[in-house]
């Protein structure tokens, strides 16, 4: 992905001009990696905890949002992102980092993570800490 691709990626998420399918793992890494890089980390969590649940709500599954989720994988970016690069660079380096959307499940259970409160609200892992 270029640059403007990247951005382009992050503007149609935004406007929900993506198709429901049209989203994947890869494609939440690129978002996260803009938005920490052009704002502090939780502005970052809060634009992407309102495009993610403005795009579920126009796809209408309002109740596919997960807090714990969310802010788990943008620790995951934040402890990658090298802001030096350039920022296509820099999202191939975390998408190459982090192929496996299943790395939550090495920190947090399946019943912590299907529970009601993970994904209302930011949960500590129960497995081992994120370091």
């Amino acid at each position: 992905m270029t640059d403007a691709e990247v951005l382009t990626l992050v503007d149609r998420l935004e406007r929900c001009l993506l198709a429901k399918d049209e989203f994947h793992h890869r494609d939440h890494l690129a978002v996260a990696a803009v938005y920490l890089r052009a704002y502090d980390f939780e502005t970052a969590l809060a634009r992407m905890r309102a495009s993610l649940q403005r795009f579920a709500a126009h796809h209408g599954v309002a109740g596919l949002y997960h807090e714990t989720l969310t802010r788990f994988w943008l620790l995951q970016v934040e402890q990658r992102l090298d802001r030096r690069l350039a920022l296509c660079e820099s999202v191939r380096r975390i998408q190459e980092r982090l192929p496996d959307k299943g790395l939550a499940l090495e920190y947090y259970s399946k019943d912590m993570l299907n529970s009601p409160d993970a994904k209302m609200r930011w949960m500590e892992p129960d497995l081992q800490p994120i370091h």
